[in-house]
């Protein structure tokens, strides 16, 4: 009687542990599904992310640098004198050609604003009239340069 109840304990204690080994499993592989889930909706969201990313920049640095820069400026530009400064600015192929040029320097409610000048003509130290966006002042460029 005591061999029976002592092989009833153990059988009772074996199958404890291979249910809870078996819970494991369970456990263990729906942890699995999930982290591969997460990875699955991560990959997917970043790829999403990035490709976002990639046309806003360029939709942005077209618009913000062309046409909308041009339109401001000419609609609400403010006038100010500024100078050439030693700050070369290289174009293209610059180590080749050796083709720059000089940045100019203004000063708007006491804050410098450094922009390249795109003219190769122009010397340090000549002083250039040109126009920016008050709101913005790093729109900005040489009067005449419509």
């Amino acid at each position: 009687m005591d061999y029976l109840l002592f092989t009833k304990g153990i059988r009772k204690r074996i199958e404890k542990i291979s249910f809870e080994r078996k819970t494991e499993k369970v456990i263990f592989v729906k942890k699995e599904e999930k982290n591969e889930n997460i990875h699955k909706y991560i990959t997917e969201r970043w790829a999403l992310f990035l490709f976002s990313g990639i046309v806003l920049y360029f939709l942005f640095g077209i618009i913000l640098r062309g046409n909308l820069k041009n339109y401001l400026l000419n609609n609400n530009s403010e006038i100010t004198k500024a100078i050439i400064v030693n700050e070369e600015n290289y174009w293209g192929n610059s180590p080749v050609s050796k083709k720059f040029s000089y940045s100019y320097e203004f000063t708007v409610e006491g804050k410098i604003y450094r922009e390249d000048s795109r003219n190769e003509k122009l010397k340090i130290g000549d002083s250039i009239l040109i126009e920016y966006l008050n709101s913005y002042p790093k729109f900005s460029r040489i009067m005449n340069e419509k």
